[in-house]
């Protein structure tokens, strides 16, 4: 991953995904811009986690006193790892959240659509990123 820590950081986007390695970020630079191409956005009803933070002039959901909100991308119809990844800041800071993501790329725990941390638990996500495994 070539890509400077700070930037990956700058594009964590208000749900917690991380933009910058989104398999979109060479059309896109991320949801907080202008150039935002991530599909809850520009689908017909557009994306309550950004539209909330926008409105309530948060950075993230992490910094609202509802998260998590069980809604949109947060309820139990979409993956666990969003929830995850946030809480993951919640608890410890964007800068240790990007940190996590980059020491497990280093040893082969993908991230991204279709990667590593797909369809498990909010622990076992949590057990991934800071431990670069999860507890059986």
């Amino acid at each position: 991953m070539n890509i400077p820590i700070q930037a990956i950081i700058n594009s964590v986007a208000y749900c917690g995904l991380v933009c910058r390695l989104c398999h979109l970020a060479d059309k896109c630079d991320g949801c907080k811009s202008a150039t935002n191409k991530c599909g809850k956005h520009l689908s017909e009803e557009g994306c309550l986690q950004r539209n909330c933070c926008i409105e309530k002039n948060l950075d993230g959901c992490w910094q609202c006193d509802d998260f998590p909100c069980n809604k949109d991308m947060y309820s139990e119809k979409y993956d666990r790892k969003i929830v995850a990844y946030a809480r993951c800041i919640k608890e410890e800071g964007v800068e240790q959240f990007i940190k996590y993501i980059i020491k497990n790329e280093k040893v082969g725990i993908k991230y991204g659509l279709n990667k590593d941390y797909d369809f498990k638990n909010e622990d076992q996500v949590l057990d991934l990123l800071r431990f670069g495994k999860t507890e059986l």
